[in-house]
């Protein structure tokens, strides 16, 4: 599908200080690809590199193209201070890629249980195929009974696809629900009211407000 917004957890193998940008040469284990920070105008006296050769870093930014070649232009990056994030990636990436080409974990499952009684004792609960991955008064289908089903729909989709804090896009969520665009917005404006939902790096990124109980 079509890639604009991403993350990258990569090691710096290369800085490259230049007048309007430092472009740091990041590695994620696949492969390399360019990452220009860019040079705030008014604060020159601060604009060398802000990371060195093999720091590990995270950026989120844009797929950008210039003169054929691709780059990504950081609208953020932050130094990883623990190597379990590293690693945390690695296994987000891994089922990202399986759930997009295998389809959600549980679905053949909830598509053989039917109204079966599989859901007693604190298993996973399903709503078109997506668990809701809670259970009691934090569950997912008690937080969303007031809800439409799109909403719902949203809701454990974001349950059960990895982000952490930096949330789903609109984009991942339409393809990966079935819903329109349209129909993503209106559930996501449904959940922020609800106060189920926030938004993260933009207003098209959310992602689940934890319940306390």
């Amino acid at each position: 599908m079509p890639l604009t917004q991403l993350t990258i957890v990569g090691q710096v193998r290369a800085v490259n200080p230049q007048t309007t940008n430092v472009t740091y040469r990041l590695d994620d284990g696949t492969g390399t690809i360019d990452v220009k920070d860019w040079v705030d105008p008014e604060a020159l006296e601060d604009s060398g590199p802000r990371f060195s050769q093999d720091q590990y870093v995270r950026v989120f930014g844009r797929l950008r193209s210039f003169n054929g070649k691709k780059h990504v232009g950081a609208l953020f990056m932050r130094v990883i201070e623990d190597f379990n994030e590293v690693n945390y990636h690695l296994v987000e990436a891994a089922y990202v890629h399986l759930y997009l080409t295998k389809g959600p974990p549980g679905q053949q499952q909830a598509q053989g249980d039917g109204s079966g009684g599989n859901n007693a004792g604190g298993d996973s609960m399903f709503v078109d195929g997506y668990g809701t991955g809670g259970t009691g008064a934090g569950g997912g289908q008690s937080r969303t009974a007031r809800c439409s089903r799109s909403a719902q729909t949203m809701y454990n989709f974001l349950q059960n696809t990895p982000g952490g804090n930096e949330g789903v896009h609109l984009n991942v969520i339409a393809s990966g629900t079935g819903l329109g665009v349209r129909d993503v917005i209106g559930a996501a404006d449904e959940l922020l009211g609800e106060g189920l939902v926030y938004t993260t790096i933009d207003d098209e990124t959310w992602a689940i407000l934890e319940a306390y109980s």
